[in-house]
C-alpha cells in the first residue's frame, strides 16, 4: 500500500503529463501481452509519446485538477494512456497501425487532442488526417492561390496595356 505522499507524488506527475499534453489517448489494455505492449511503447517513444498504465483513481483526480475532466469518467478498467506534447494526432496513427497487426488487443476509449474530445469511432478518422505541418502547408497554399491568380490577372492587364502603348507608338512613328 502506498503512502499518502507517494500517492500525491503520482498525482502530481500525472498532472504535469496531462497539463502539457497536446494529445491524450485512453485505451483499454486488458488483452495486450507484455511483449506487445513493449513493442508498442518503443514505437510510441520514437515519436516522443509517453505510454503508461495508470491507476484510475489517481489519473481521474489528476485529469480533473488540470481541466481535463472530460476524460475522468473513462478511467475505468485496465487503462493505458498515450500522451504527446507534439502533434496530437500522431498517437492515433501509431495505435491504428498497431491495431492492424494486433486485432482486438488494444482499443481506444477516448482521446483529447488540442482540447477537443474524440470518441473511439472518431479516433480512426483522426488517424487519417494529414500531419499538422501538411495541413498548415495546404492552408497556406489555399490562401496564396487567390493572390497568385490576382497577380496573374494584373500582369495580363499590364502586358495588354504595354502592347497597346507599343502599337500606338508604332502607328504614330509610321505616320510621321
Amino acid at each position: 500500500m502506498s503512502t499518502r505522499s507517494e500517492r500525491n507524488a503520482d498525482i502530481e506527475e500525472l498532472e504535469n503529463e496531462f497539463r502539457d499534453a497536446t494529445g491524450i489517448f485512453l485505451a483499454d489494455n486488458n488483452k495486450i501481452t507484455v511483449e506487445k505492449v513493449t513493442k508498442l511503447r518503443a514505437d510510441l517513444r520514437k515519436e516522443g509519446i509517453h505510454f503508461i498504465v495508470v491507476k484510475n483513481t489517481l489519473a481521474r483526480e489528476a485529469a480533473n485538477r488540470v481541466g481535463r475532466g472530460a476524460l475522468s469518467s473513462h478511467f475505468k478498467g485496465p487503462t493505458a494512456v498515450a500522451i504527446t506534447k507534439k502533434d496530437g494526432a500522431v498517437p492515433a496513427k501509431l495505435i491504428r497501425d498497431f491495431q492492424k497487426d494486433n486485432k482486438d488487443l488494444l482499443s481506444v476509449k477516448i482521446a483529447m487532442v488540442d482540447g477537443s474530445i474524440f470518441y473511439a469511432n472518431d479516433v480512426e478518422k483522426l488517424a487519417d488526417l494529414p500531419s499538422r505541418e501538411v495541413l498548415l502547408a495546404q492552408l497556406l497554399g489555399t490562401l496564396q492561390a487567390p493572390i497568385g491568380k490576382f497577380a496573374g490577372v494584373l500582369n495580363g492587364i499590364l502586358s495588354g496595356l504595354v502592347g497597346t502603348l507599343e502599337a500606338v507608338k508604332d502607328k504614330k512613328s509610321a505616320q510621321q
